[in-house]
């Protein structure tokens, strides 16, 4: 819109104006376009005005060239994120009032009286001026009188801070699904979240901050014969992180996760063959190829996701597939999950990574171990607790400095390089007791 109206500007003082020498000399370099402004401007054709106006917004006119420049810079990076999609069929709203048959028995052939858009009943109307259509739907449900959007929301999130909500059929608020706990304390949650503008951050803030999250999650006999499933909040909440958190963690505690926000999907360390069993032939993602550098340390949510072959570490570790729709994750304890967090790659090296910073950044025992437990536990061990790593460490030393060879094996994990001025033996070592502390339970717990 900008090009155009300056070109529109420059018609205007164009079209009445005779050219300078030094603008001929640059049309010259055209011979026909130069033959044409020698012309007088009152006897030249439209045509020979037009292509000369044309000339010279594309090849002399500086405000007009950088006008240009821009616009080619969008239309890159347009098409560029063109080239990332595909195309894909979209319902079109119908002319006329839109309506459906009751079928008789369900069957399709047995059609019976129309019926047209309306909410149920039992819930706000849809307002006259809105349009039954998408658009009327959505605005409905954004209804500060509808109260259903919120309540949802606000259950689904309060599931994801204590475990389950206070509904516990998330997917189900009909007569079916389970009656609230604190219904009370739902009905100002939605409240509040409209009355801030549907503010999302507003709310998770206000629910972390409160005397009820915060709470201890240590369990008294008392508290355990009155609240055992801790339904009615009686303790903190004691949950098993999220496959994506998990992970998130892991690179966080290692200083090797990258904050760069956006951008194209990234492929992490996987294993070879995943895609390639399940992939169609013709398939573009057939081939799972690797990423290198930053994008190997990016957030989970960046992680590249095929429907069919969900990325193998969170998959074990309760992400669900996307080939159907998931309402609530389930939380589930396998050896399998152990064997992931102790010897996925990803894993493997950002504990490396997490000693390398120890050993870099401390002189001693003590203060080495609080650095890594601060980093996975939020807090320093007890000295208990640093008696069984001390003990740990020194037959890791020992083992690692009778076998160099394997000291190097255990520290090569991953396309990072550890440094070299650090012994091998004793950064594997640290590597292992990193290890450990990060598949405590109270690491991956909350």
């Amino acid at each position: 819109a900008k090009l155009a109206g300056n070109v529109a500007l420059q018609d205007f003082r164009f079209y009445r104006k005779k050219l300078s020498e030094e603008e001929i000399t640059h049309l010259a370099n055209n011979r026909m376009i130069s033959a044409w402004a020698a012309i007088s401007a009152d006897k030249r054709t439209k045509e020979q005005t037009a292509a000369l106006a044309d000339y010279y917004y594309t090849a002399i006119d500086k405000p007009s060239l950088e006008l240009l420049r821009e616009k080619n810079i969008l239309i890159s990076e347009q098409n560029k994120i063109r080239s990332r999609g595909s195309m894909t069929l979209v319902f079109e709203e119908k002319k006329d009032q839109p309506f459906a048959h009751l079928l008789e028995r369900g069957a399709y052939a047995s059609k019976g009286e129309k019926v047209f858009p309306q909410t149920p009943a039992m819930l706000p109307p849809m307002p006259e001026s809105t349009p039954k259509n998408r658009l009327g739907l959505a605005k409905w449900l954004n209804d500060p009188k509808n109260p259903l959007p919120a309540r949802v929301t606000m259950n689904r999130l309060w599931s994801s801070f204590f475990g389950i909500g206070i509904v516990e059929s998330a997917g189900d608020f009909g007569i079916m699904g389970a009656r609230p706990t604190h219904p009370k304390l739902l009905d100002w949650l939605a409240s509040e979240f409209i009355s801030s503008g549907w503010d999302y951050r507003h709310m998770a803030k206000t629910i972390t901050t409160s005397k009820t999250y915060r709470q201890a999650s240590a369990i008294s006999p008392e508290k355990l014969e009155k609240d055992h499933a801790n339904r009615f909040i009686s303790r903190g909440p004691r949950v098993r992180l999220d496959a994506e958190q998990i992970r998130d963690l892991s690179l966080a505690a290692s200083g090797t996760l990258s904050l760069k926000v956006g951008g194209a999907p990234v492929k992490p360390y996987q294993p070879k063959g995943i895609w390639e069993s399940v992939a169609m032939p013709q398939s573009n993602t057939k081939n799972y190829k690797q990423d290198t550098g930053e994008a190997l340390y990016r957030r989970s949510i960046y992680t590249i996701w095929k429907r069919s072959a969900a990325p193998p570490t969170m998959e074990i570790l309760d992400a669900p597939t996307r080939e159907t729709f998931c309402l609530q994750r389930p939380r589930t304890n396998t050896p399998l999950q152990a064997l992931a967090l102790m010897n996925d790659p990803q894993f493997v090296e950002a504990t490396r990574n997490l000693a390398c910073k120890a050993l870099s950044e401390q002189k001693d025992f003590d203060s080495r171990l609080n650095l890594i437990s601060e980093r996975l536990l939020a807090r320093k061990l007890e000295l208990t607790e640093k008696a069984v790593v001390k003990e740990t460490l020194d037959a890791a030393l020992t083992y690692y400095t009778d076998k160099p060879e394997e000291a190097r094996l255990a520290i090569a994990t991953g396309e990072s390089k550890a440094p070299e001025n650090i012994p091998a033996p004793e950064l594997a070592a640290w590597s292992l007791i990193a290890s450990q502390i990060f598949n405590l339970d109270e690491t991956v717990t909350r």
